[in-house]
């Protein structure tokens, strides 16, 4: 697995760094209505072959990229971030809205819900330590008053 930087190829750094994660269905499906409104580039084999030229893989042209340029080519930063402060006026987000914070959403919406244990919101997040999860994506609720805690006689039922 690799990843570009500056334009280049960069070996990913970790074990850890590589990983497929769960993805909630119905973002898959807005990405796929999404997509489908962009034609998709031609690939580099198809591209090379058409030419007689040969693939350079420093320089990749479409190949198994999600994001890329009009010509299937890795988007350079400064690029992405144009398009991205475009997308975050559009959406009607903060202005100061990065795109770090989609990070942030994902694992505090994670914690938020209820249907994951923290450990669990830990290991979806990539994270290392449970504190670095805990401390900066969860969200303790407004109120906590008027919550009725069952845990324990649940647990001792048996006596």
């Amino acid at each position: 697995m690799e990843q570009r930087q500056r334009g280049k190829v960069v070996r990913l750094e970790t074990r850890a760094s590589r990983a497929t994660l769960p993805v909630d269905p119905f973002l898959i499906a807005q990405l796929a209505r999404h997509t489908s409104r962009w034609p998709r580039p031609e690939s580099a084999s198809q591209r090379s072959g058409r030419m007689g030229q040969q693939h350079d893989p420093t320089n990749p042209t479409g190949e198994d990229l999600i994001v890329t340029n009009q010509s299937g080519r890795p988007i350079l930063h400064g690029d992405f971030y144009r398009k991205w402060r475009r997308a975050v006026t559009q959406a009607e987000l903060p202005e100061r809205t990065r795109f770090h914070d989609l990070k942030h959403f994902y694992t505090s919406t994670l914690g938020a819900s209820g249907k994951h244990d923290p450990k669990t919101v830990q290991a979806l997040s990539r994270h290392a330590e449970f504190s670095e999860t805990w401390d900066t994506y969860a969200h303790p609720p407004l109120a906590v008053e008027g919550i009725i805690v069952t845990a324990f006689g649940t647990a001792f039922s048996h006596l």
